[in-house]
């Protein structure tokens, strides 16, 4: 089994506790990858520390992204192989095993851009996913992080953007044409954690902005994409996002993530029998 956990953890300092809600993230999940956003290097310097006991190495992959990447195992593993401030795509080898490529991704904020900056961002990251393939030859790939955007915005669900659907029987289709090109899909799971009454919370992030009249509250803006060639290795429950970590619960009333205990993003897993 092969996992990857994602956290925007907020900017949380080393002092604030997030580096141990972080290792019992790992431990809890048996994270092979752990990627952060908002993540500092005096983080990653306590995290190395408290992740590294005799029985496992876990090394830093400095990305030239926004997002930080630890991985257990030999660094060689992983290989960045195309990156922008907003991203980077990793390549990753392991013996007896698949090649992967992995996404991460912390996306420009909504704070300060507009819908559509938002979904240019995410179109250009689409590129260079697709770019990625050709290069590595193959299209087994997860892509996972804070897009800020939800499942149903336009650089998500468009031919040229993500083109994440909701169904996994129409992404096991692979792909479909779209005035002369075909664009492959992804699959993303994210769309079934929407709605009231679930069992987990119904979104990564909540935010109800006062005075605007668009205010979704919650928000599937943590996601966890993956290409149909993956399918077979995935279970229904392969994805999910976080809320509590062994007694310790995320989350406030309602679900909503108690930034006092952890951050104002929920986590999100995904595993793969790969």
């Amino acid at each position: 089994m092969f996992c990857v956990v994602f956290w925007n953890i907020g900017g949380k300092s080393p002092q604030s506790g997030i580096v141990r809600l972080i290792t019992a993230l790992q431990r809890q999940e048996d994270a092979d990858v752990i990627a952060l956003a908002e993540c500092s290097e005096g983080v990653i310097g306590s995290l190395l520390r408290a992740l590294n006991p005799k029985s496992q190495t876990w090394e830093w992959i400095q990305t030239q992204s926004r997002v930080s990447v630890l991985v257990r195992g030999p660094q060689s593993a992983i290989t960045e192989i195309n990156n922008h401030e907003y991203y980077s795509i990793l390549a990753v080898q392991r013996p007896q095993h698949i090649r992967l490529l992995i996404g991460v991704a912390h996306i420009i904020s909504r704070v300060y851009h507009e819908f559509d900056d938002v979904d240019e961002e995410i179109k250009a990251l689409a590129d260079s996913i697709r770019d990625a393939e050709v290069q590595v030859g193959h299209t087994n790939t997860v892509l996972l992080g804070d897009l800020n955007a939800n499942p149903f915005a336009q650089g998500v669900v468009t031919a040229r953007g993500l083109h994440a659907v909701m169904p996994r029987a129409v992404a096991m289709q692979g792909g479909r044409q779209v005035l002369h090109r075909v664009y492959s899909y992804f699959f993303n799971p994210m769309w079934k954690f929407f709605g009231d009454g679930t069992t987990s919370p119904p979104g990564t992030c909540y935010y109800a902005p006062e005075g605007s009249h668009r205010a979704f509250h919650w928000n599937m803006y943590d996601q966890v994409l993956i290409r149909p060639g993956l399918l077979p290795y995935y279970a229904n429950d392969s994805v999910q996002i976080v809320h509590t970590l062994g007694t310790n619960s995320l989350t406030k009333a309602n679900w909503i993530p108690d930034r006092d205990v952890g951050s104002d993003h929920l986590p999100i897993r995904i595993r793969l029998s790969c």
